[in-house]
């Protein structure tokens, strides 16, 4: 299975850019950035970025940036949860006005036909 190109990895677990900034400040634990360390080596999304980070000097722009791309994935995720919402009608209170309707018109389209037939 190792062989198969088509077989995917499991998806590493996801970081928070604090803890980058933690370790490339110096600001972790020996043990955190031990941990840290070892991650990297299976995870090279996060080797680039702690060796990006190390080669910036001005860690206050570097909080601003990451401060500002959690909040644009904040926003860009709320959307699609709104998004996903609307479309896929889950929204209780439309459950009960649906059900209204569909019995309504079942009851005169029974009655329209009796009357046609009687």
């Amino acid at each position: 299975m190792a062989d198969n190109p088509n077989h995917k990895k499991p998806a590493p677990e996801a970081i928070d850019p604090q803890e980058i900034l933690r370790y490339t400040s110096g600001q972790m634990s020996e043990q955190e950035a031990q941990q840290l360390e070892a991650r990297a080596l299976d995870d090279p999304f996060l080797a680039d970025a702690i060796e990006g980070m190390e080669g910036s000097t001005d860690q206050v722009r570097l909080q601003q940036m990451a401060y500002a791309l959690n909040q644009d994935l904040k926003r860009r995720l709320s959307k699609k949860q709104k998004r996903k919402r609307w479309i896929g009608f889950e929204a209780p209170t439309w459950w009960p006005w649906i059900s209204l309707i569909i019995l309504l018109l079942i009851t005169l389209a029974y009655l329209f036909i009796r009357k046609l037939g009687g």
